[in-house]
């Protein structure tokens, strides 16, 4: 035992004195995102981030280098018959849009991830590994940019064309964040 110890004391030696110090790590940083009901004929809801509230972030803004995961998890049921394509998207400012209309309207916003679809009247469970085939390129763009600048942005979740009117429990945005020293 004594044996290995010593090994592992010497390896951690040779790369410290090689040049070769551990200078990242990952942290991970979870928003629970409120219950809502998305509607296109009535109403959608917007849900502001804003990750200096985060300590975590806080700590390691600085230091801050990738976006290495992330999810959007939740239970979404759609409650009409039609089936429906879910999207969300986000706009780089706080917004607080109440139509679909008016966030489509937004020059600003990016599609972050979807559209997956949501049978008519079903209810559909999105996990870590679903989640993670839904993000769009110029979302992780976003999504990290947000998170080397201000971290204060809207997430809203749409239906992608037609009628759509789903429900959303137990949302959580899911970031992984690479961080260097």
């Amino acid at each position: 035992m004594k044996r290995h110890a010593w090994i592992v004391a010497a390896l951690g030696l040779a790369l410290m004195s090689a040049g070769c110090i551990l200078t990242s790590g990952q942290i991970q940083i979870n928003f629970d995102l409120p219950n809502f009901t998305a509607n296109n004929a009535t109403t959608i809801l917007g849900t502001t981030i804003d990750l200096s509230t985060e300590k975590e972030y806080k700590d390691n803004k600085e230091k801050l280098k990738d976006l290495t995961d992330l999810a959007v998890l939740g239970k979404f049921t759609n409650n009409s018959a039609t089936p429906v394509n879910v999207e969300v998207w986000l706009t780089p400012a706080p917004t607080s849009y109440t139509t679909a209309a008016g966030l489509a309207g937004d020059t600003t916003k990016i599609k972050v991830w979807g559209p997956f679809q949501v049978a008519g009247s079903a209810t559909k469970v999105i996990d870590w590994n679903a989640s993670a085939q839904l993000f769009t390129v110029a979302g992780k763009a976003a999504l990290l940019s947000e998170a080397k600048g201000d971290g204060n942005f809207t997430l809203y979740a749409v239906g992608a064309a037609g009628p759509y009117n789903f429900t959303v429990v137990n949302g959580v945005l899911v970031l992984v964040i690479d961080v260097g020293i």
